[in-house]
């Protein structure tokens, strides 16, 4: 193998220690961002709760003086039959007495449901609460972690991309480009190796898409160290003098 294959191998292999570092960054930064999103939902869900809560607490107080009104007016009509004159009196104060008992008594029941929905509004709140401090905590471990990562590869990855720089400058700017673009769609995976099919026939494949590779491309790189690309995948191609 010449040296501008040599070369480009290694550079690959700086690449795929770059790339790889740089995935697990982006690794913890999707997790923060994913954990980010199930807070703000977690937050809009508690907001909604505790709104329906307070409505509930309203209906409930406006009840209450509904209730009391009708309680007052059912203690006051019982005091004035005590007042009445006339049959014809006590026969009206009866039937309005029975109407307030009646709507008091509904009241009450409409009372006793809300007071219900009440508590279970109330505790829905207290869960949402709970639900919310939980994925804030983890949201600041992961946030941690995160920092913690990008503290802890700084320096690896600095000296990394200033082996790569260096290593870059033993090859041409065209084969140079090319590799940039092949690492960019494969993510540091540039180079293929080409492989021997068959030990008596000359039948060869590329490694990285696992298709044919016409024997004239395997011959030229055997005698040439030059850049030869894949037709199948693009990958630059490199093999083995023992092939």
């Amino acid at each position: 193998m010449g040296a501008l294959l040599e070369s480009l191998l290694t550079l690959q292999d700086l690449e795929l220690q770059i790339v790889d570092i740089r995935r697990q960054l982006a690794t913890r930064e999707r997790a923060v961002e994913r954990q980010a999103a199930k807070v703000r939902a977690a937050e809009q869900a508690l907001d909604e709760e505790r709104a329906a809560y307070k409505r509930a607490q309203a209906q409930q107080d406006e009840l209450d003086v509904d209730l009391k009104t009708r309680q007052a007016n059912v203690t006051r009509l019982r005091e004035n039959l005590n007042s009445v004159r006339t049959n014809k009196e006590y026969a009206a104060l009866m039937s309005q007495l029975n109407n307030e008992k009646a709507d008091t008594t509904r009241l009450e029941t409409r009372a006793y449901e809300l007071l219900e929905g009440v508590e279970v509004r109330k505790r829905t709140v207290a869960e949402r609460q709970a639900a919310v401090d939980h994925d804030r905590h983890r949201l600041t471990d992961i946030q941690a972690q995160l920092e913690q990562g990008r503290q802890s590869f700084a320096d690896r990855l600095g000296a990394l991309e200033r082996q790569r720089g260096a290593a870059a400058e033993n090859i041409d700017a065209k084969s140079l480009d090319l590799f940039n673009r092949i690492s960019e769609r494969y993510e540091g995976e540039v180079m293929a190796r080409v492989v021997r099919i068959h030990p008596r026939r000359h039948e060869y494949m590329c490694e990285g898409c696992n298709m044919a590779l016409a024997a004239e491309r395997a011959n030229a790189l055997l005698t040439r160290d030059d850049v030869i690309t894949c037709g199948n995948c693009g990958r630059i191609l490199h093999i083995n003098k023992s092939a």
